[in-house]
């Protein structure tokens, strides 16, 4: 079986982060190796952990790099020829990682997730179709699925599934296949480089794997909702990456109509929901104002 090179980046996310090195260490698995890029918390946290968790390898980079960038640093500093990319507020559930080994094998130069389940236990949906015309917001999802009676709940019962894209909060890939799509792509600062990352490696006939036997908790939101000036700024990004998804996945006319979708749907939201919400405000004016600001 392969050793498992464990990727974390960290970004002031320490009491989850604690939580996930735990659920890690608990697993009674041999040859594996957890790596933490942080990206500059520049707090007095990082020197407390480094001395707590000295066995585990640390990168704190001297900026905050973003997502895509700071996984693939980790990624280099990898020494196993499988990676799992996992995002700090997770935690893994009892013998995952042995279950996700025995299963690796059934499924070479494969995308691999697993079920997430939420905070209270309720099972979440790590995946989905590729932004289109179909999906390019919440309400037109739903009218989609209702229209081909697709039941996701029904879905989440089967034991594998094929989706479009799996969520990078757990996200599991050989280093051949991963080095030859080239790695995360580091246009995305945050949000939609895991669809950007399984379109690509649909394009060349890999498969995008979900083991719905298999499971971790996922406490959405601990790592890039800490307060509101970041949440306004993760939301803000949220956008910014859609439109780098379909600049750079469509062409022509499809991709003039879905960015005016895309992007029209996300202000009329904000209008109509600013005098009601601080949140959408802020938004609003981040997305008319700050749009293309890169850092935080």
């Amino acid at each position: 079986m392969p050793g498992l090179s464990i990727i974390i980046v960290n970004y002031k996310s320490w009491s989850v982060l604690e939580k996930c090195i735990e659920s890690i260490s608990s697993q009674k698995i041999n040859s594996n190796e957890i790596i933490i890029v942080d990206n500059n918390s520049s707090d007095n946290f990082i020197k407390e952990f480094k001395k707590k968790y000295s066995e585990y390898k640390w990168i704190v980079n001297d900026k905050n790099l973003g997502f895509s960038k700071a996984c693939n640093i980790g990624a280099k500093a990898a020494k196993y020829d499988q990676y799992i990319f996992l995002n700090p507020d997770t935690e893994l559930g009892e013998n995952c990682l042995i279950q996700l080994k025995s299963n690796i094998v059934n499924y070479p130069s494969s995308i691999i997730s697993i079920s997430q389940l939420d905070s209270n236990g309720n099972i979440t949906f790590p995946y989905g179709k590729f932004l289109s015309i179909k999906t390019f917001n919440g309400i037109i999802r739903l009218l989609f699925r209702f229209l081909k009676f697709e039941n996701r709940s029904e879905d989440n019962k089967k034991p594998l599934l094929r989706p479009d894209w799996v969520s990078g909060s757990f996200l599991s890939i050989d280093k051949k296949s991963f080095n030859k799509l080239g790695g995360w792509d580091e246009d995305y600062w945050m949000y939609y480089e895991d669809m950007d990352l399984c379109k690509r490696a649909k394009n060349i006939g890999m498969e995008i794997i979900l083991i719905n036997s298999i499971s971790c908790t996922h406490h959405h939101g601990k790592s890039s909702r800490i307060d509101l000036t970041t949440t306004v700024k993760t939301k803000t990004y949220l956008i910014r990456s859609g439109i780098i998804f379909i600049d750079k996945h469509y062409s022509g006319l499809s991709q003039k109509i879905l960015k005016f979708l895309f992007i029209s749907s996300r202000i009329t939201e904000y209008v109509l929901l600013s005098p009601f919400s601080k949140l959408k405000r802020l938004l609003l004016y981040n997305l008319i104002f700050n749009f293309g600001v890169k850092e935080f």
